[in-house]
């Protein structure tokens, strides 16, 4: 075939169109066309681009006709796929529905019963990684779900709160603050071992020992938003008199600050014997009630959670005295790291959270 000859808008036009497309075919066509014109015999560009010559004969022709358009493909590569409009509706329609409202006995979609769901209700049957790449391309993840209070808490409230506490962080960051900003809250921390995910060999199921009878011990904390240090007791049970004991320790702590502490209306929260407390020391510590449900306000609900992943899980200890022996010790690697610990935790505190 005769040699292409090419103005210089037509090569801009080319190199353009080459250097932008994310198709390797019409990179591959464009790359044709530049070649034939500075003069590759056709042996060389069979071999650079792994097509036919056949195929180099067709795009040459393609492009003596109609030019550009002529380099891009007209219908794409292979078949058709049968996961047609219908079947990629039918899918949305189906993970934005509870299993149980269509009549299963599940509550959760896994990506097989996706798959028998669809093939059911569309008559086309996919393969579990076929039906995977169609729930990426529509930007869907396996994600795990979190508790809500919606629908139980007063919104006016939680909103009216969630501004407050942003203004007495600012405060407790100013330089020279007066007062401590203290987040506190109870967690239990239990024998039965946490677990977590790890890495293992394919095909090996990670197994943790468990107790045969459990045991626990309750932890009354609190964690200083502005460096991240924690102050807490450890306690047999949840009681007026061991949150006071914590309240005593906490005060002790912060010998000639003032404390204000972010807590709940837990029931020992509010006996008669704390109410008094708080009236006496009032110039020392006041609290600062949080509404009811609103647990994701409270900033220390994740300090817990990153305890126990790196802690406590997957270990049964021998016992119980050697398990808080343990929290201790995360405990204080922690306030030995507590301008790094503050900030990480003032970061993560501020960073927008799905209630």
């Amino acid at each position: 075939m005769a040699r292409l000859i090419l103005s210089a808008a037509q090569r801009q036009d080319l190199e353009q169109l080459r250097s932008t497309t994310r198709d390797a075919r019409i990179y591959r066509n464009a790359t044709i066309i530049l070649g034939t014109a500075d003069g590759q015999p056709e042996e060389a560009l069979v071999r650079a681009l792994g097509c036919s010559g056949s195929t180099i004969d067709r795009i040459r022709s393609r492009y003596r006709a109609a030019g550009l358009d002529g380099l891009r493909p007209t219908k794409p590569p292979g078949r058709p796929s049968r996961a047609t409009a219908g079947y990629r509706a039918a899918l949305l329609q189906a993970i934005r529905t509870p299993p149980q409202d269509l009549g299963y006995g599940f509550s959760t979609w896994s990506v097989a019963r996706l798959a028998q769901h669809l093939k059911e209700a569309t008559g086309i049957a996919l393969g579990i990684d076929q039906v995977r790449r169609l729930l990426r391309r529509a930007r869907l993840s396996v994600q795990r779900p979190k508790h809500t209070m919606r629908g139980k808490r007063d919104e006016a409230e939680f909103e009216r709160a969630r501004a407050e506490l942003r203004g007495l962080e600012a405060e407790a960051l100013r330089p020279g603050a007066v007062e401590v900003l203290i987040y506190q809250d109870e967690t239990e921390i239990h024998r039965h071992p946490t677990l977590c995910r790890i890495w293992a060999p394919v095909g090996q199921q990670p197994q943790v020992p468990a107790p045969g009878k459990n045991e626990k011990q309750v932890v009354y904390g609190g964690v200083d938003y502005a460096t991240g240090r924690i102050t807490y007791t450890v306690a047999a049970t949840k009681s007026g008199a061991h949150f006071l004991a914590f309240l005593v320790a906490l005060v002790t702590a912060y010998a000639g600050r003032k404390i204000r502490l972010v807590c709940d209306n837990g029931r020992f929260h509010t006996t008669k014997a704390v109410a008094a407390w708080l009236e006496a020391h009032r110039e020392e510590l006041e609290i600062y009630w949080l509404p009811p449900y609103c647990p994701s306000l409270n900033r220390i609900e994740r300090l817990w959670g990153h305890l126990k992943r790196t802690i406590l899980a997957n270990v049964l200890f021998a016992t119980l005295e050697d398990l808080v022996s343990a929290f201790h010790k995360g405990i204080g690697q922690i306030n030995g790291h507590r301008q790094k610990m503050g900030f990480m935790f003032r970061h993560e505190a501020r960073t927008p959270k799905a209630a």
